[in-house]
């Protein structure tokens, strides 16, 4: 089974061209959303989901779907997009834009599922990442 050893969420990334290197940039542990802004676009969050993932020689070329969850406090689930993975090899990493927008404000936690079909039933990895999703004060006018 695909192992996601590391999850987490942030404002952008970069890679080095030479060493192949990945530099994360502001780590996201809170959102702070104006309550009066309009559905954000796409029902997304404009950050990065970076996610690690590990391979036995024998799932090396085979495809799986993941998809990452946001878990509030009270149990409700919001999903992302399915994303289909055929690794070349053992170790790889994704790099998805958007993180799921929940219906709530709330305390959270991202969660990946993989399967290798879609008649089988999600598995959840034990890696997860904290998200605090909160009302943040609107901006007052700017008055000069």
């Amino acid at each position: 089974m695909p192992d996601c050893y590391f999850l987490t969420v942030c404002g952008g990334s970069s890679v080095d061209q030479h060493s192949n290197n990945v530099s994360l940039f502001n780590l996201v542990e809170q959102v702070n959303v104006n309550p009066n802004a309009r559905q954000l676009p796409r029902g997304l969050l404009p950050l990065e989901i970076h996610a690690y993932w590990s391979l036995t020689p024998g799932q090396v070329g085979e495809e799986f779907e993941a998809r990452f969850v946001l878990v509030a406090d009270t149990g409700l689930e919001t999903s992302s997009s399915t994303f289909k993975h055929r690794p070349v090899t053992r170790r790889f990493r994704s790099r998805t834009m958007g993180v799921p927008y929940p219906p709530v404000f709330g305390e959270y936690t991202l969660h990946v599922d993989w399967r290798v079909t879609d008649d089988e039933p999600w598995r959840r990895t034990p890696v997860r990442w904290p998200l605090s999703i909160r009302a943040g004060e609107p901006k007052p006018p700017v008055t000069h």
